[in-house]
């Protein structure tokens, strides 16, 4: 029988896909399936350089939402030290390039932890080629596509294909002919593919 197969429409300055992603991770030891990550960027108006995530969204209560964020992902440790809104997009089209080369998990996770844990700024190329090395990608190789046409069509076409699914928030993950929209539980994800 064929290993299930997941495909999780995702943005790297999502935190709710960074629980989902590390509840898949955990789920890996214990169900085989394969996952996909397919880039939707949900703030392309962010600034390249990024901006203070306060200025972004003024009038919310990011305390708030930082410590519901952690109590949230408390199962997977979820941790929040950012306090910019990073441009995703230049790190969107390296989970592209690691997805050539068989280590989208990798970076997924290296490049979610950078951000959220160690407060990088995943917009900017220095960074993005860092973490890429950290996991062994080629760092030159890695550059010339950051900033070839192929990246810029690989991003477009994705975020396209998830309007055309209908799908409007991430993370969504399609499991066979169901889809799952929002960081569920890892009952919920455990129960959705094993059936």
């Amino acid at each position: 029988m064929d290993k299930p197969k997941i495909i999780a429409y995702s943005d790297n300055i999502c935190p709710f896909c960074y629980v989902g992603a590390k509840r898949i991770e955990k789920l890996k030891q214990e169900v085989d399936f394969d996952i996909e990550w397919r880039a939707f960027e949900i703030h392309p108006d962010t600034p390249k350089d990024g901006v203070a995530i306060n200025d972004y969204f003024r009038g919310y209560n990011m305390d708030a939402a930082k410590n519901y964020l952690e109590s949230f992902g408390k199962d997977v440790e979820m941790k929040m030290s950012n306090v910019t809104l990073a441009n995703s997009h230049r790190s969107l089209m390296a989970n592209e390039f690691a997805n050539k080369h068989n280590k989208q998990d990798e970076f997924l996770m290296a490049i979610f932890k950078a951000y959220f844990e160690d407060g990088k700024n995943i917009g900017s190329m220095e960074v993005v080629l860092k973490i890429g090395e950290s996991i062994g990608l080629d760092k030159e190789k890695l550059k010339v596509y950051l900033e070839s046409e192929e990246a810029e069509q690989a991003i477009e076409a994705s975020s396209n294909e998830a309007r055309e699914l209908g799908i409007t928030g991430v993370p969504t993950f399609i499991i066979g002919d169901k889809m799952i929209v929002g960081a569920q539980s890892y009952k919920v994800l455990k129960e959705s593919i094993t059936k």
